[in-house]
Parts: C-alpha cells; structure tokens; sequence
C-alpha cells in the first residue's frame, strides 16, 4: 500500500466474511505494514485512523461494526491517551499501543477495560499484535469450564476471559463441572481449582482423564495453597498447566493463550497426518485405521457394511491435455461430489485418482453408487474458460469378509471388472 492512498480512509477488505478492525495509528508506515498483516494473516478488513477526531468520525458513521480497535495511546490531537475515552464510550474492545511503559500506565491502562498493551518498541510487537487479533477471533467460537467454589473467584475468572471474547461456563464443584463437561462436548479448556466440597480438582482431573486425554481437553488447574508440590501432583495427575493464586489478568490470558494455542497445534499436525492435502479427504492411513475400528465393530455386532473403490477414468489424459492444474481440480470436483453423496461415512483418497468409500449401512447401496456415477457423467469442471468432462468406474462389494483388506480386494476386483468393461459402469458382486 503506496503513501498516495493516504488521503483518505483505507480500508482493505477480504472477499470472505471476516471481522473488521479498527487501526488508529498516526504513522502511515506502521499503520499500513499493520493493516496489511492482519489482511494477509487472517483476511481481516482494516480500517485506519490516524487521529482521534477521524477515529470518532468512522465510528459514528459505522456503529457496531468493529470486533475490536488496535490503538496508538499517543495521537497528534490526543497525545496524553483521550483516544481510551472515545473507544470506552463506543463500548469498543481494544488492544493499547504505547512507546513507553511504567506500573502506573500499565495500571490505568487495564483498568479502563484494555484488552492488551503492547510496547510499540519491541521487535516483535506487530507481530504479536497479528497473532493476538487472530487468537481473539477465535475465541468468539472457544468454549471453557470454570470450576471454583467461591462466587466471587469464579465471576472474577469469568470476567477475565470475557474480555478476551471466550464463552465461559461455570462450576462450582468437580462433580457439577464433569456434568457441564459432557453435556457440552465442545468445551476446549477447564480452570479448575483444587480445593472444593462435594469433588476436588484431583478427582476431577482424574475421572476426565479416563475419557479425554491432554491433546483432547487442556486442563489448568488453580490453586491458592502455599504446598509448593501440588503443581507438580496437578501436572503427574494429567494436568496441561497449574496458576497459583493470586495471579494477574495477563497471566492468566497468557496462559489461557499458550494452552489453546498449543492444543491447535497439535490437531493441526494430527490433521494433516491424517488428511489429503489436495481434497481434505482422509488419507490411506487415516482411512485404514478408521475403516479397522469400524470394521471390527460392526462385525461384532452383525451389522452389514458396504466397501467401494472408486477410480476417476483415463486421469492421466485430464492432465496431459490440461495440466496438472486441471487434474487437480478435477480431483477436488470430484472430492466434493463424493462428500456430498456420502459425507457421513468413511470416505478417503487412497492413491493418485482412487478413492474408497466404507459404509457402515447397506439400505439401497447399489442404488447409491449409481446416483453418484450418474452424477459425475453429468457434471462439467470449470478451468481456464475450458470445460472438462470426466467419468468414473466403481468396484462394490458387500459381502462379509475376514478383514478390511479383504473386502477392499474384492471391490478392487469389481473395480478391476468395471475399467475392463468400458469403464463409466458399476459393478457390484
């Protein structure tokens, strides 16, 4: 973003939907640098201030329009932090930007309701001002259970977290708290305190850890006692991480932040292990361990399942007329077809163009398979002002097996039948 576009008020919108920021900063380079980062980040619209009367400006003509503000403390018409006093009045979130620092700033900063202060001067501060935004976005959709006895501790702590835009659900003990907990399943992380009637933090801990691991459910457990080893029993005990009272508002945000954070991570690398990079479908290994489970239990039970490889026909003339490019996305055309006839089963790409379905149900199968054929026959893919037709053969069995393995052989078999056959055909056996 060139100094040319700064006569008047930039703003920078993503073609998805995504929440607007409001950046007052009087610096043209730091602002835009800034802007351009939240956009490229998150995709996030940014909307640049560069004085208080222009911050008061754009939130009078867009009243609630803003997730949050990212703000200079030190503006040309407001130099001593008045900007904090319009941002309040809006009833605007905000992140403080200041070039200096001291307790009794520190102090009056959050006690005006600031979300954060960031120190203009560190190398890293826009980056983490990025990272923060972002992770404040994703707490609107972040779930965590607070256990505590004291009224007054657990409004505190819910409090705390609001601020960080986190929906919070509360306990007063460990008993009320593992019923919270497996009625909302999409709770991401406990606070939990040790000391409390009816179930402890310990009991607690250990009833959830027999269902949930540490990468499933991040725990935090909270204690004011002076035993200086009842961390270290809170983390032997499966806790993820252990805050001694009394503690400040950004520790707690900080530690709340690295938890969620580091749970993200690890289903992120779970997800691609598990995952095809092109299509988002399961891959071979996800598909086999899963389809193993299911396999054995229905087998257990009696229950009829239904095996198909699919296979797209002549891929390798897709990519030699068009482009890898084009067998790509032809690759994810049909991905979305598949998921949307049969998203609720097992369904993974298992090689280049091959995928495999495993069907846990065996009502009108057949019939299934054939919709989906015929809806690929139909379908055309888009690319480069150019239309592709493609097809596909289906190998289908149903028929009980010793194993996953064998069931997939068998399909591969019909599959095998279906391509010699002139392809764009079912077979089933």
């Amino acid at each position: 973003m060139s100094k040319s576009n700064n006569t008047h008020l930039n703003t920078i919108v993503s073609d998805h939907i995504a929440p607007e920021i409001l950046l007052i900063e009087d610096q043209h380079s730091l602002a835009h640098m800034t802007a351009a980062m939240l956009y490229e980040r998150w995709d996030f619209a940014v909307t640049i201030a560069t004085t208080k009367q222009q911050a008061q400006d754009i939130i009078r003509k867009k009243p609630g329009v803003f997730f949050l503000a990212v703000s200079d403390l030190n503006l040309p018409d407001a130099p001593h932090g008045e900007i904090i006093d319009v941002l309040t009045a809006a009833k605007l979130p905000f992140i403080a930007l200041t070039g200096m620092f001291n307790e009794q700033m520190r102090n009056d900063i959050m006690s005006r309701g600031a979300i954060d202060y960031v120190l203009k001067d560190t190398i890293n501060a826009y980056e983490y001002i990025v990272e923060l935004v972002g992770r404040l976005h994703k707490n609107t959709l972040t779930k965590v259970l607070v256990i505590d006895d004291s009224a007054s501790v657990r409004a505190m702590l819910q409090e705390m977290l609001r601020i960080q835009f986190i929906q919070v659900v509360t306990a007063e003990n460990g008993r009320e708290g593992i019923t919270k907990l497996w009625q909302q399943p999409d709770i991401k992380l406990v606070l939990v305190d040790h000391e409390m009637p009816v179930m402890d933090g310990f009991t607690f801990l250990s009833t959830v850890r027999r269902k949930l691991s540490k990468v499933q459910l991040a725990v935090i457990g909270i204690s004011g006692s002076e035993n200086k080893q009842l961390s270290a029993q809170f983390l032997k005990m499966g806790a993820n991480d252990f805050i001694a009272k009394p503690f400040s508002y950004e520790e707690l945000a900080c530690r709340v932040r690295q938890n969620l954070e580091m749970q993200e991570g690890i289903e992120a690398v779970r997800y691609i292990a598990f995952h095809d990079y092109l299509t988002g479908l399961l891959n071979r290994r996800a598909f086999f361990e899963q389809g193993a489970v299911l396999f054995n239990q229905n087998i257990k039970h009696a229950n009829p399942l239904a095996v198909a490889v699919i296979d797209i026909d002549f891929f390798k003339k897709i990519n030699d007329a068009y482009g890898h490019d084009a067998g790509d996305i032809t690759l994810k055309h049909f991905a979305a077809i598949l998921v949307e006839h049969f998203g609720a089963n097992l369904v993974a790409r298992i090689g280049g163009e091959e995928f495999a379905v495993l069907i846990d149900e065996t009502t009108n199968v057949e019939a299934r398979f054939e919709a989906l054929r015929l809806h690929v026959a139909s379908a055309i893919v888009d690319f480069n002002n150019m239309q592709i037709a493609y097809t596909i053969s289906i190998g289908l069995t149903q028929q009980s097996q010793s194993g996953l393995n064998a069931m997939l052989k068998l399909a591969d078999t019909n599959l095998y039948t279906a391509k010699n056959s002139g392809r764009n055909q079912l077979v089933a056996v």
